[in-house]
Protein backbone atom coordinates (compact mmCIF):
# COMPACT_ATOMS: atom_id res chain seq x y z
CA UNK A 1 0.00 0.00 0.00
CA UNK A 2 2.73 2.58 0.86
CA UNK A 3 4.41 1.64 -2.25
CA UNK A 4 1.35 2.23 -4.39
CA UNK A 5 1.04 5.44 -2.37
CA UNK A 6 4.43 6.84 -3.61
CA UNK A 7 3.92 5.70 -6.97
CA UNK A 8 1.43 7.46 -7.19
CA UNK A 9 2.41 10.96 -5.63
CA UNK A 10 5.81 10.30 -7.83
CA UNK A 11 3.48 10.72 -10.79
CA UNK A 12 1.18 13.51 -9.62
CA UNK A 13 4.74 15.03 -8.92
CA UNK A 14 5.69 14.61 -11.92
CA UNK A 15 2.65 15.53 -13.62
CA UNK A 16 2.77 18.84 -12.11
CA UNK A 17 6.51 19.41 -13.40
CA UNK A 18 5.34 18.15 -16.55
CA UNK A 19 2.63 20.23 -17.32
CA UNK A 20 4.51 23.41 -16.22
CA UNK A 21 6.59 22.52 -18.75
CA UNK A 22 4.77 22.06 -21.67
CA UNK A 23 2.37 25.03 -20.91
CA UNK A 24 5.18 27.24 -22.01
CA UNK A 25 4.65 26.16 -25.57
CA UNK A 26 1.95 24.82 -27.89
CA UNK A 27 2.56 21.07 -28.83
CA UNK A 28 0.99 18.93 -31.92
CA UNK A 29 1.60 15.85 -29.42
CA UNK A 30 -1.12 13.73 -28.83
CA UNK A 31 -2.89 12.42 -25.91
CA UNK A 32 -1.10 9.13 -26.21
CA UNK A 33 1.74 10.18 -26.72
CA UNK A 34 1.99 12.48 -23.98
CA UNK A 35 1.12 9.63 -21.20
CA UNK A 36 4.24 7.22 -22.94
CA UNK A 37 6.32 10.95 -22.66
CA UNK A 38 4.84 11.98 -19.02
CA UNK A 39 5.84 7.70 -18.02
CA UNK A 40 9.96 8.46 -19.40
CA UNK A 41 9.78 11.77 -18.05
CA UNK A 42 9.12 10.47 -14.23
CA UNK A 43 11.53 7.46 -14.74
CA UNK A 44 14.44 9.51 -16.00
CA UNK A 45 14.15 12.66 -13.12
CA UNK A 46 14.06 10.47 -10.16
CA UNK A 47 17.03 7.79 -11.67
CA UNK A 48 18.96 11.51 -12.56
CA UNK A 49 18.52 12.31 -9.16
CA UNK A 50 19.81 9.88 -7.80
CA UNK A 51 22.62 9.70 -10.04
CA UNK A 52 21.86 6.33 -11.70
CA UNK A 53 23.05 8.04 -15.00
CA UNK A 54 22.97 4.39 -16.92
CA UNK A 55 19.44 3.90 -16.09
CA UNK A 56 18.41 7.43 -16.64
CA UNK A 57 19.89 7.06 -20.12
CA UNK A 58 16.87 5.28 -21.87
CA UNK A 59 14.23 7.38 -20.48
CA UNK A 60 16.60 10.47 -21.24
CA UNK A 61 16.86 9.91 -24.99
CA UNK A 62 13.33 8.64 -25.49
CA UNK A 63 11.89 12.18 -24.26
CA UNK A 64 14.76 13.94 -26.58
CA UNK A 65 13.33 12.18 -29.59
CA UNK A 66 10.11 11.82 -28.89
CA UNK A 67 8.56 14.69 -26.60
CA UNK A 68 11.24 17.75 -27.47
CA UNK A 69 8.98 20.37 -26.92
CA UNK A 70 8.41 18.95 -23.61
CA UNK A 71 10.05 21.36 -21.58
CA UNK A 72 13.34 23.79 -21.29
CA UNK A 73 14.36 20.93 -18.32
CA UNK A 74 14.99 17.46 -20.41
CA UNK A 75 17.69 19.92 -22.20
CA UNK A 76 19.35 21.19 -18.95
CA UNK A 77 19.41 17.45 -17.55
CA UNK A 78 20.85 16.22 -21.20
CA UNK A 79 23.72 18.78 -20.17
CA UNK A 80 23.58 16.91 -16.48
CA UNK A 81 23.94 13.05 -18.12
CA UNK A 82 26.65 13.69 -20.97
CA UNK A 83 28.36 15.61 -19.03
CA UNK A 84 29.02 12.46 -16.58
CA UNK A 85 29.56 10.36 -19.80
CA UNK A 86 32.37 12.80 -20.95
CA UNK A 87 34.03 12.52 -17.56
CA UNK A 88 34.19 8.46 -17.39
CA UNK A 89 34.94 8.85 -20.96
CA UNK A 90 37.52 6.19 -21.43
CA UNK A 91 38.82 7.16 -25.38
CA UNK A 92 39.34 10.60 -26.74
CA UNK A 93 36.98 9.34 -29.63
CA UNK A 94 34.41 8.82 -26.94
CA UNK A 95 34.16 11.97 -25.60
CA UNK A 96 33.91 13.44 -29.21
CA UNK A 97 31.39 11.60 -29.82
CA UNK A 98 29.90 13.13 -25.84
CA UNK A 99 30.52 16.63 -27.17
CA UNK A 100 29.12 16.17 -30.10
CA UNK A 101 25.89 15.18 -28.50
CA UNK A 102 26.04 17.59 -26.23
CA UNK A 103 26.25 20.43 -29.23
CA UNK A 104 22.99 18.50 -30.61
CA UNK A 105 20.83 19.15 -27.47
CA UNK A 106 21.82 22.90 -27.37
CA UNK A 107 21.09 22.72 -31.38
CA UNK A 108 17.79 21.02 -30.32
CA UNK A 109 17.06 23.74 -27.54
CA UNK A 110 17.39 26.28 -29.83
CA UNK A 111 14.89 24.44 -32.11
CA UNK A 112 12.33 24.28 -29.78
CA UNK A 113 12.45 26.62 -27.16
CA UNK A 114 14.73 29.22 -29.17
CA UNK A 115 11.96 32.42 -28.21
CA UNK A 116 12.09 31.31 -24.39
CA UNK A 117 11.26 34.25 -21.93
CA UNK A 118 13.98 33.98 -19.66
CA UNK A 119 16.63 31.70 -21.88
CA UNK A 120 16.32 32.44 -25.09
CA UNK A 121 18.59 31.37 -28.23
CA UNK A 122 20.99 34.10 -27.39
CA UNK A 123 21.66 32.56 -23.97
CA UNK A 124 21.72 29.08 -25.52
CA UNK A 125 24.53 29.59 -28.00
CA UNK A 126 26.88 31.51 -25.18
CA UNK A 127 26.13 28.30 -23.62
CA UNK A 128 27.15 26.32 -26.22
CA UNK A 129 30.29 28.46 -26.71
CA UNK A 130 31.34 27.78 -23.15
CA UNK A 131 31.04 24.17 -23.44
CA UNK A 132 32.77 24.16 -26.72
CA UNK A 133 35.78 26.01 -25.40
CA UNK A 134 35.88 23.57 -22.03
CA UNK A 135 35.59 20.17 -23.89
CA UNK A 136 37.41 21.27 -27.03
CA UNK A 137 40.49 23.85 -26.13
CA UNK A 138 43.03 23.40 -27.84
CA UNK A 139 41.34 22.67 -31.23
CA UNK A 140 41.44 24.79 -33.88
CA UNK A 141 38.50 24.25 -35.71
CA UNK A 142 36.31 24.05 -32.53
CA UNK A 143 37.74 27.71 -31.10
CA UNK A 144 36.18 28.98 -34.38
CA UNK A 145 32.75 27.42 -34.22
CA UNK A 146 33.06 28.37 -30.81
CA UNK A 147 34.01 32.24 -31.56
CA UNK A 148 30.77 32.23 -34.10
CA UNK A 149 28.73 30.97 -31.18
CA UNK A 150 30.28 33.74 -29.15
CA UNK A 151 29.90 36.42 -32.00
CA UNK A 152 26.18 35.33 -32.44
CA UNK A 153 25.20 35.06 -28.91
CA UNK A 154 26.18 38.65 -28.60
CA UNK A 155 24.29 39.88 -31.42
CA UNK A 156 21.29 38.43 -30.26
CA UNK A 157 21.47 39.60 -26.42
CA UNK A 158 24.20 42.65 -26.93
CA UNK A 159 23.99 44.64 -23.21
CA UNK A 160 22.48 41.48 -21.63
CA UNK A 161 24.87 39.00 -22.25
CA UNK A 162 26.26 37.25 -19.54
CA UNK A 163 29.73 38.53 -18.26
CA UNK A 164 31.46 35.32 -18.01
CA UNK A 165 30.00 35.16 -21.93
CA UNK A 166 32.34 38.20 -22.86
CA UNK A 167 35.19 37.24 -20.87
CA UNK A 168 35.16 33.91 -23.09
CA UNK A 169 34.21 35.51 -26.22
CA UNK A 170 37.31 37.77 -26.33
CA UNK A 171 39.60 35.05 -24.23
CA UNK A 172 39.00 32.86 -27.68
CA UNK A 173 39.13 35.97 -29.80
CA UNK A 174 42.82 36.03 -28.02
CA UNK A 175 43.89 32.85 -28.72
CA UNK A 176 42.68 32.87 -32.50
CA UNK A 177 44.59 35.94 -32.99
CA UNK A 178 47.40 34.46 -31.46
CA UNK A 179 47.20 31.67 -33.47
CA UNK A 180 46.79 33.88 -36.62
CA UNK A 181 43.05 32.77 -37.82
CA UNK A 182 42.14 36.48 -36.50
CA UNK A 183 44.01 39.81 -37.29
CA UNK A 184 44.82 42.42 -34.81
CA UNK A 185 42.19 44.95 -36.06
CA UNK A 186 39.40 42.44 -35.29
CA UNK A 187 41.13 41.59 -31.85
CA UNK A 188 41.21 44.80 -30.73
CA UNK A 189 37.60 45.76 -32.21
CA UNK A 190 36.24 42.66 -29.95
CA UNK A 191 37.90 44.16 -27.11
CA UNK A 192 36.28 47.48 -27.51
CA UNK A 193 33.08 46.07 -28.25
CA UNK A 194 33.21 44.09 -24.98
CA UNK A 195 35.06 46.23 -22.69
CA UNK A 196 32.17 49.00 -23.83
CA UNK A 197 29.23 46.80 -23.09
CA UNK A 198 31.12 45.90 -19.55
CA UNK A 199 31.37 48.97 -18.99
CA UNK A 200 27.29 49.55 -19.09
CA UNK A 201 26.62 46.50 -17.36
CA UNK A 202 29.07 48.24 -14.53
CA UNK A 203 27.00 50.96 -14.54
CA UNK A 204 23.84 49.26 -13.72
CA UNK A 205 25.45 46.75 -11.47
CA UNK A 206 25.48 47.00 -7.61
CA UNK A 207 27.22 44.73 -4.52
CA UNK A 208 29.29 41.71 -5.79
CA UNK A 209 27.86 41.77 -9.06
CA UNK A 210 29.36 45.25 -9.65
CA UNK A 211 33.19 43.78 -8.04
CA UNK A 212 32.79 41.36 -10.30
CA UNK A 213 31.82 42.93 -13.20
CA UNK A 214 34.62 45.20 -12.84
CA UNK A 215 37.23 41.96 -12.14
CA UNK A 216 36.19 40.64 -15.44
CA UNK A 217 36.76 44.04 -17.49
CA UNK A 218 39.93 43.99 -15.55
CA UNK A 219 40.74 40.45 -16.84
CA UNK A 220 40.16 41.78 -20.33
CA UNK A 221 42.46 44.62 -20.30
CA UNK A 222 45.28 41.85 -19.67
CA UNK A 223 44.10 39.72 -22.77
CA UNK A 224 44.50 43.34 -24.63
CA UNK A 225 48.33 43.72 -22.98
CA UNK A 226 49.41 40.50 -23.39
CA UNK A 227 47.91 40.16 -27.13
CA UNK A 228 50.42 43.21 -28.20
CA UNK A 229 47.22 44.44 -29.80
CA UNK A 230 46.65 47.24 -28.38
CA UNK A 231 47.14 50.48 -30.84
CA UNK A 232 47.64 53.84 -28.31
CA UNK A 233 46.02 56.07 -31.02
CA UNK A 234 43.56 54.39 -31.37
CA UNK A 235 42.24 52.97 -27.42
CA UNK A 236 43.13 56.57 -26.09
CA UNK A 237 39.98 58.02 -27.31
CA UNK A 238 37.95 55.26 -26.12
CA UNK A 239 39.50 55.37 -22.48
CA UNK A 240 39.17 59.09 -21.99
CA UNK A 241 35.35 58.94 -23.15
CA UNK A 242 35.28 56.24 -20.21
CA UNK A 243 37.56 58.22 -17.93
CA UNK A 244 34.89 61.31 -18.47
CA UNK A 245 31.63 58.94 -17.51
CA UNK A 246 33.32 58.08 -14.52
CA UNK A 247 36.19 60.02 -13.41
CA UNK A 248 35.41 60.25 -9.73
CA UNK A 249 35.56 56.22 -9.34
CA UNK A 250 38.32 55.04 -7.98
CA UNK A 251 38.63 51.52 -9.71
CA UNK A 252 37.76 52.89 -13.04
CA UNK A 253 40.77 55.96 -12.92
CA UNK A 254 43.20 53.37 -11.65
CA UNK A 255 42.61 50.67 -14.59
CA UNK A 256 42.71 53.62 -17.08
CA UNK A 257 45.91 54.01 -15.78
CA UNK A 258 47.43 50.68 -15.64
CA UNK A 259 46.27 50.05 -19.08
CA UNK A 260 47.95 53.18 -20.69
CA UNK A 261 51.19 52.20 -18.60
CA UNK A 262 51.07 48.68 -19.89
CA UNK A 263 50.36 49.26 -23.17
CA UNK A 264 53.10 52.14 -23.71
CA UNK A 265 50.59 55.14 -23.71
CA UNK A 266 52.38 57.15 -21.52
CA UNK A 267 53.25 60.61 -23.46
CA UNK A 268 49.56 61.51 -23.91
CA UNK A 269 47.60 64.55 -21.74
CA UNK A 270 44.91 61.37 -20.55
CA UNK A 271 47.80 59.57 -19.02
CA UNK A 272 49.12 62.71 -16.99
CA UNK A 273 45.30 63.56 -16.13
CA UNK A 274 44.49 60.22 -15.17
CA UNK A 275 47.92 59.95 -13.35
CA UNK A 276 46.97 62.64 -11.14
CA UNK A 277 43.10 62.04 -10.58
CA UNK A 278 44.16 58.41 -9.31
CA UNK A 279 46.64 60.05 -6.77
CA UNK A 280 44.21 62.92 -5.92
CA UNK A 281 41.38 60.21 -5.72
CA UNK A 282 43.61 57.55 -3.62
CA UNK A 283 47.02 59.16 -2.07
CA UNK A 284 48.42 55.53 -2.18
CA UNK A 285 51.90 53.77 -2.68
CA UNK A 286 51.00 52.39 -6.01
CA UNK A 287 49.31 55.97 -7.52
CA UNK A 288 52.10 57.93 -6.38
CA UNK A 289 54.39 55.51 -8.03
CA UNK A 290 52.47 55.50 -11.07
CA UNK A 291 53.23 59.67 -10.39
CA UNK A 292 56.58 59.45 -9.55
CA UNK A 293 56.96 57.70 -12.90
CA UNK A 294 54.97 60.33 -15.04
CA UNK A 295 57.44 62.89 -13.74
CA UNK A 296 60.18 61.24 -14.87
CA UNK A 297 59.16 61.12 -18.50
CA UNK A 298 58.53 64.97 -18.20
CA UNK A 299 62.15 65.20 -16.50
CA UNK A 300 61.02 67.27 -13.47
CA UNK A 301 63.33 64.61 -11.70
CA UNK A 302 62.65 66.91 -8.19
CA UNK A 303 59.10 65.90 -8.45
CA UNK A 304 59.51 62.43 -9.09
CA UNK A 305 61.89 61.59 -6.46
CA UNK A 306 59.11 63.39 -3.95
CA UNK A 307 56.52 60.76 -5.25
CA UNK A 308 59.39 57.87 -5.11
CA UNK A 309 59.45 58.92 -1.52
CA UNK A 310 56.22 59.40 -0.65
CA UNK A 311 55.37 55.65 -2.24
CA UNK A 312 58.25 54.09 -0.39
CA UNK A 313 56.21 55.39 2.74
CA UNK A 314 53.32 53.99 2.00
CA UNK A 315 54.52 50.90 0.76
CA UNK A 316 53.50 47.49 2.76
CA UNK A 317 54.87 44.85 0.31
CA UNK A 318 58.14 44.08 0.41
CA UNK A 319 58.97 43.10 -3.16
CA UNK A 320 57.01 46.02 -4.19
CA UNK A 321 59.21 48.34 -1.84
CA UNK A 322 62.33 46.78 -2.96
CA UNK A 323 61.47 47.91 -6.92
CA UNK A 324 60.82 51.49 -5.17
CA UNK A 325 63.66 51.68 -3.67
CA UNK A 326 65.85 50.43 -6.64
CA UNK A 327 64.57 52.94 -9.29
CA UNK A 328 65.09 55.71 -6.93
CA UNK A 329 68.56 54.41 -6.67
CA UNK A 330 68.69 54.87 -10.53
CA UNK A 331 66.99 58.08 -10.47
CA UNK A 332 69.83 59.47 -7.49
CA UNK A 333 72.76 57.78 -9.38
CA UNK A 334 71.58 58.70 -13.42
CA UNK A 335 70.18 62.23 -12.95
CA UNK A 336 71.36 63.42 -9.50
CA UNK A 337 74.28 61.58 -9.40
CA UNK A 338 74.37 60.88 -5.76
CA UNK A 339 76.42 57.64 -5.42
CA UNK A 340 76.66 57.32 -2.41
CA UNK A 341 72.72 58.19 -1.85
CA UNK A 342 71.78 55.65 -4.78
CA UNK A 343 73.98 53.01 -3.09
CA UNK A 344 72.75 53.08 -0.06
CA UNK A 345 69.04 53.07 -1.22
CA UNK A 346 70.03 49.94 -3.46
CA UNK A 347 70.98 48.46 -0.45
CA UNK A 348 67.76 48.61 1.19
CA UNK A 349 66.45 47.17 -1.72
CA UNK A 350 68.56 43.90 -1.07
CA UNK A 351 67.70 44.15 2.61
CA UNK A 352 63.76 43.46 1.70
CA UNK A 353 64.42 41.61 -1.03
CA UNK A 354 68.00 39.71 -0.77
CA UNK A 355 67.51 36.92 -4.15
CA UNK A 356 66.95 40.06 -6.53
CA UNK A 357 70.16 40.23 -8.79
CA UNK A 358 69.76 44.08 -10.25
CA UNK A 359 70.33 45.98 -7.16
CA UNK A 360 73.63 44.14 -7.18
CA UNK A 361 74.55 45.09 -10.40
CA UNK A 362 73.57 48.77 -9.99
CA UNK A 363 75.81 49.34 -6.93
CA UNK A 364 78.65 47.77 -9.22
CA UNK A 365 78.02 50.31 -11.80
CA UNK A 366 78.45 52.87 -9.20
CA UNK A 367 81.61 51.67 -8.14
CA UNK A 368 82.64 51.69 -11.61
CA UNK A 369 81.58 55.07 -12.14
CA UNK A 370 83.17 56.42 -8.94
CA UNK A 371 86.73 54.70 -9.57
CA UNK A 372 87.66 58.14 -11.57
CA UNK A 373 86.88 59.91 -8.10
CA UNK A 374 88.41 57.76 -5.67
CA UNK A 375 92.10 58.00 -4.84
CA UNK A 376 94.80 59.92 -6.20
CA UNK A 377 96.41 58.42 -8.77
CA UNK A 378 95.72 55.37 -11.67
CA UNK A 379 96.24 52.65 -9.50
CA UNK A 380 93.95 53.51 -6.64
CA UNK A 381 91.42 54.33 -9.29
CA UNK A 382 91.51 50.68 -10.86
CA UNK A 383 91.46 49.10 -7.24
CA UNK A 384 87.55 50.03 -7.68
CA UNK A 385 86.71 47.86 -9.92
CA UNK A 386 87.88 45.10 -7.62
CA UNK A 387 84.48 45.91 -5.62
CA UNK A 388 82.88 46.64 -8.49
CA UNK A 389 83.71 43.16 -10.00
CA UNK A 390 82.46 41.51 -6.66
CA UNK A 391 78.84 43.10 -6.73
CA UNK A 392 78.18 41.89 -10.57
CA UNK A 393 79.59 38.21 -9.52
CA UNK A 394 77.08 38.49 -6.68
CA UNK A 395 74.27 39.45 -9.00
CA UNK A 396 74.65 36.50 -11.05
CA UNK A 397 75.08 33.72 -7.87
CA UNK A 398 71.77 34.74 -7.10
CA UNK A 399 69.69 35.80 -9.56
CA UNK A 400 70.22 33.72 -12.84
CA UNK A 401 67.99 36.33 -14.89
CA UNK A 402 70.96 38.66 -14.13
CA UNK A 403 73.54 36.19 -15.27
CA UNK A 404 74.06 37.93 -19.05
CA UNK A 405 73.74 40.97 -18.05
CA UNK A 406 76.43 40.48 -15.15
CA UNK A 407 78.71 38.69 -17.28
CA UNK A 408 78.89 41.81 -20.00
CA UNK A 409 79.81 44.07 -17.34
CA UNK A 410 82.50 41.81 -15.67
CA UNK A 411 84.12 41.65 -19.16
CA UNK A 412 83.69 45.77 -20.03
CA UNK A 413 85.47 46.60 -16.46
CA UNK A 414 87.90 43.35 -15.96
CA UNK A 415 90.06 45.09 -18.71
CA UNK A 416 91.28 48.12 -16.61
CA UNK A 417 92.03 45.66 -13.35
CA UNK A 418 95.98 47.03 -12.46
CA UNK A 419 98.37 44.46 -13.98
CA UNK A 420 100.74 42.31 -11.98
CA UNK A 421 103.62 44.48 -11.92
CA UNK A 422 102.06 47.32 -10.94
CA UNK A 423 100.36 45.60 -8.16
CA UNK A 424 103.85 44.23 -6.88
CA UNK A 425 105.10 47.99 -6.69
CA UNK A 426 102.22 48.61 -4.69
CA UNK A 427 103.47 45.87 -1.61
CA UNK A 428 99.99 43.37 -3.17
CA UNK A 429 99.91 40.17 -4.61
CA UNK A 430 97.19 38.37 -6.07
CA UNK A 431 94.33 37.24 -3.25
CA UNK A 432 95.30 39.49 -0.31
CA UNK A 433 92.90 41.52 1.88
CA UNK A 434 92.22 45.31 0.36
CA UNK A 435 90.12 47.90 1.58
CA UNK A 436 88.35 50.83 -0.33
CA UNK A 437 87.68 53.36 1.78
CA UNK A 438 86.15 56.61 1.57
CA UNK A 439 82.15 56.70 1.79
CA UNK A 440 82.55 53.02 -0.51
CA UNK A 441 84.18 51.85 2.47
CA UNK A 442 84.04 47.71 1.88
CA UNK A 443 86.70 45.15 1.60
CA UNK A 444 87.76 42.94 -0.84
CA UNK A 445 90.28 40.64 -2.67
CA UNK A 446 93.22 41.65 -5.40
CA UNK A 447 93.08 40.96 -8.71
CA UNK A 448 94.78 41.42 -11.68
CA UNK A 449 94.21 41.31 -15.35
Amino acid sequence: MKKLLFTLCTVIVCSGLFAESRSEMETNTNKEDSIACLKHYSIYVLNLKKKMYDYTLESWNYMFKNCPDAGVRIYADGLKLYEHYYKVAQTSERQSEVVDTIMMIYDQRIKYFGTHPKYPEGWVRGRKALDLVKYKRGNREAMMQAYKEFKASFELLGNKSEDVVLFNYLKTSSVLFEEGELDAMQFFSDYLTISTVLDVQIAKAVGDSKERKGSVRESCDELLVKSGAGDCDLIQPFLNDQFTADQENIQNVSRIVKLLDHLGCTESALYYTAVETNYALNPSSSAAHELAKMYVKKQAFDKAKEFYQKAIENCSIDDERSELYYELAVLDFAHFEDYKQARDLAKKAISTRGDWGKPYILIGNIYAAESKKYGKNDFEHSTVYWIALDKYQKAKSIDKSCEEEADKQITLYSQYLPDKETGFFHGLTEGDQYTIESWINETTKVRFR
